[in-house]
Order: structure tokens, then C-alpha cells, then sequence
């Protein structure tokens, strides 16, 4: 397939940043103080908005001047979010999800293209149990703070792919998505899980998955137009969805009466908008509407509709409303 047929832009300031950080200089073992001084600056707290007055609350890593890594579990189901540190509040344009969902991360892409302070990614094989590390992030909305622990293990999760990290650094509820940094304040994980109770056991994805996500992107657009195919949506030239002319992307007026109560369609419509793409809104004829951002639920989508012997379309797929001229799938 041609380059011109994955034009993914975005990425490329994203990888060359993680590839410089992991090249940088030789640095030294700093104290405490000192690795926060260097790591807490691109550390912020995350606050999705859930809907209904509900907000949730996690921390998220600069990884670049514009974006920001979290585990996804922080933003799942939120129809807007932001980032906050001090006095600053930054609003999220888009949540870029890896098409593995079992690695749970996400990157956040800012809207505004401010100058966030980024940190040094820390390579995997460099990592060993009993190492020095420390986490930063806001445990209950308590912004940057600090906990010192060391790797209690690396846990293996399959041949050939890196390993999680066992942390004995205390680690509580909203410090997912937060650091993980070694001794000389590079950003050796990113927090996915916490033990309750407050015990000494927590758990980070290895930074490094961060730098893999672009190409895993960019492979990822492969399957996605030939699944795209399977739902009847035109491509151009370019491989970029057709646009129908139904209405503008971000025209709620635009969408569908489906079941009972309009505002539900709506507020998924939202979720679907602060994703990055891939992705595609899907609306069924028994009633039913959703988001896929990978082959994988997409696949799972076209599969429930088969099974229901129900007509799965798609309503918009990345920046393009596609409604009324694709011809639905069964």
C-alpha cells in the first residue's frame, strides 16, 4: 500500500521526540528532591468529563510538547477532558488509543499548542528488580506527589514483548496514568493498575510501549479500510472515507432519531468526537449505536450485527460523516 494511504502526519514530531529522549546523554543518580525537581513538571492531573455532573480524575506524562500519556481507564467515557497542573487547565482535543486494548494506554493530544515540558523515556532493557524508582502523580486529586519505592518485579506478558512493572512505590487511586521515573528522572513506566488498601503493590505499562504506538498506529490504518469496506464506506483515492454531505462532523443536529431518548445518541456521539482516529460511529437498524477506534471492535461490531441479522452502518468514520452513502453491511 502506498504512504500516501496512511497520511498520519500527527505522529512524526511524536516518534522523532521519543527517539531523541531515549538517546540522550548519560545522566546520573539524583536525590529525591532532585528527581522531582527535574520529572514533577511534566506530570499533570487528567479530569474527564463523564456526564451527568460526573467527573473522573487521574495524572497523565508529557511526552512530548503536545501530548500527554495516561492509561486509558482514566478517560473511558468521558465527552470531554483536561489537563491541569497549578493554575494552567489545558483542553484535550483527542484521546489516541493503542489498538491493543489489553495494553491500556492512551495519548492525549492537547488542543491549544503549548509548550508543555516533556520527559526523558528510560529504555526497558535497562530496568532491573530492586532498582530505585519513583512515582508522581495525584492519588485522590492530590496533585504531584511524590512516592519512592523500588521494582519488585518485572513481570514477563509473552515472548518478545516487554514487561510490566511491579512497583513497591505507593501508588493510590487518580495516580493512574502518572510516573514512573527512575533515579535520574526518566519516565521508566506509566502507572496502570493500584493494589487497594494502600498496600505497597502497584503496577505500570514500560514507557516504551509509548514510543512503539505511532507505527502501531500506522499498521493498524491497514486493517481498518479493509474492515471499512465490510460497512460499505466509499474511499477516495487518497483512502480517506468519502463524505456523504449529510451534515458537518460536529453537527449533532445531523444525527439520527434512534430509540427513545435522543440525548443518549448524543452524549455517545461526543465520546466518539474527543477520539482520535481511527475511529467510526456506528448506528444499527435494532436501535443500537457505538464507537469503535480499532479493527478489533470494529470486527466485533460487524460480528453482533451478523449474529442479530440486524443492517450495521456507519454514521461518521474518522473526520467524515458518511451517512447515507455507504451501503450498509448486513
Amino acid at each position: 500500500m502506498k504512504k500516501s494511504l496512511v497520511p498520519i502526519p500527527r505522529f512524526k514530531p511524536l516518534a522523532t521526540g521519543f527517539c531523541l529522549a531515549v538517546l540522550a546523554c548519560q545522566a546520573w543518580a539524583l536525590q529525591p528532591e532532585e528527581v522531582f525537581r527535574k520529572a514533577s513538571p511534566a506530570v499533570w492531573t487528567v479530569k474527564g468529563d463523564q456526564g451527568g455532573g460526573k467527573t473522573s480524575v487521574g495524572s497523565a506524562v508529557a511526552v512530548t510538547p503536545a501530548a500527554l500519556a495516561t492509561a486509558c481507564h482514566v478517560v473511558n467515557g468521558a465527552v470531554s477532558a483536561t489537563v491541569t497542573q497549578g493554575q494552567t487547565t489545558i483542553k484535550i482535543k483527542s484521546i489516541l488509543r493503542d489498538p491493543d486494548t489489553s495494553r491500556d494506554l492512551c495519548v492525549l493530544m492537547t488542543e491549544t499548542p503549548l509548550q508543555l515540558p516533556a520527559v526523558q523515556i528510560a529504555p526497558t532493557d535497562g530496568l532491573r528488580v530492586g532498582q530505585q524508582v519513583f512515582a508522581i502523580g495525584s492519588p485522590h486529586g492530590l496533585e504531584l506527589t511524590l512516592s519512592e519505592g523500588l521494582i519488585s518485579a518485572l513481570r514477563p506478558r509473552g515472548q518478545g514483548q516487554l514487561p510490566i512493572i511491579q512497583t513497591s512505590a505507593p501508588v493510590s487511586s487518580g495516580s493512574s496514568g502518572g510516573g514512573l521515573f527512575d533515579a535520574e528522572g526518566r519516565l521508566a513506566g506509566v502507572t496502570d493498575r493500584v493494589a487497594p488498601g494502600g498496600a505497597n503493590l502497584g503496577f505500570a505499562y514500560p514507557a516504551q510501549w509509548v514510543m512503539e504506538l505511532p507505527q502501531r498506529v500506522i499498521a493498524e490504518m491497514t486493517k481498518w479500510r479493509e474492515l471499512l469496506k465490510n460497512v460499505g464506506v466509499a474511499l477516495g483515492p487518497n483512502g480517506e472515507p468519502a463524505p456523504s454531505g449529510h451534515a458537518a462532523l460536529a453537527d449533532e443536529a445531523g444525527l439520527p432519531v434512534v430509540g427513545t431518548d435522543p440525548a443518549q445518541i448524543r452524549v455517545a456521539y461526543r465520546q466518539f468526537l474527543l477520539q482520535a482516529r481511527p475511529r467510526a460511529f456506528l448506528i444499527t437498524s435494532d436501535n443500537k449505536f457505538g464507537t469503535a477506534t480499532n479493527s478489533a471492535a470494529l470486527t466485533e461490531h460487524l460480528k453482533g450485527c451478523t449474529e442479530r441479522k440486524v443492517v450495521c452502518a456507519a454514521y461518521a468514520v474518522d473526520d467524515t460523516v458518511v451517512w447515507g452513502k455507504q451501503q450498509a453491511a448486513k
